[in-house]
């Protein structure tokens, strides 16, 4: 029997891609021997979220006993969750809600390590990333249109799809019933459908400008990152 460890930090998210044999032998089977349970971690999308999360809780300059307190924390929520996985026992529905349980008492109580100040600059930290994060949207909306000369109409459905698409990720953000792996999960099936129902606005002349245009990219990035190695 082959175990697999989960190395989690208090602030970084691991990503979980489930594929159980039959509903039936995921109730009754350990997370731990499920078949095709795999861990992974998203190369970009993962050091960019933890980057991005290195520099606001640097900004929060917290003391060496806030710290001290962080890191106890830490190796605390570790070892439950090591111990849930070494439970021989437990179904796999018990360990999401056990461990997303621990999720949220793990963030309750890092919240209570914060001072009010703290807490303040996270929230405000949070709205400018929001704000950056439309601001670039908007900007490859309008690069998207020129470069696939899309309709008006076209364009309202890809703005309604990706307000839908937000306010659904909040939604899946803020349901402190799930586990980081269900959340992880149900964010990947609902980029899925997003990228599904993109295909369903654009023509296929679009879609295929579309597919040249990020395969040049892509060869761009790979040149430059070839450059600069040499």
């Amino acid at each position: 029997m082959k175990k697999y460890l989960i190395a989690l930090s208090a602030f970084t998210l691991m990503a979980v891609a489930t594929n159980a044999q039959s509903n039936d032998n995921a109730a009754k089977t350990p997370p731990n021997q499920q078949n095709g349970w795999k861990m992974h971690h998203g190369k970009h999308g993962g050091m960019n979220m933890h980057k991005s999360h290195s520099m606001m809780m640097k900004d929060l300059n917290l003391t060496d006993a806030q710290k001290q307190q962080a890191k106890a924390l830490n190796e605390g929520y570790r070892t439950k969750v090591q111990n849930l996985e070494k439970d021989q026992n437990i179904t796999l529905k018990d360990y999401r809600a056990q461990k997303a349980s621990l999720e949220k008492e793990r963030k309750a109580k890092f919240q209570d390590i914060l001072t009010a100040d703290q807490k303040n600059k996270i929230a405000a930290d949070r709205k400018k990333m929001s704000e950056k994060r439309q601001m670039m949207a908007q900007k490859r909306m309008e690069k998207m249109k020129t470069n696939l000369s899309l309709t008006d109409e076209q364009v309202a459905k890809i703005q309604d799809q990706r307000k839908s698409m937000i306010d659904q990720s909040k939604a899946i953000r803020e349901n402190s019933s799930l586990s980081n792996e269900q959340k992880k999960e149900q964010m990947m099936n609902l980029r899925k459908t997003s990228h599904d129902n993109m295909d369903k606005i654009l023509t296929a002349d679009q879609i295929k400008k579309r597919d040249e245009l990020r395969d040049n990219h892509m060869k761009g990035m790979k040149n430059k990152s070839g450059n600069k190695a040499s």
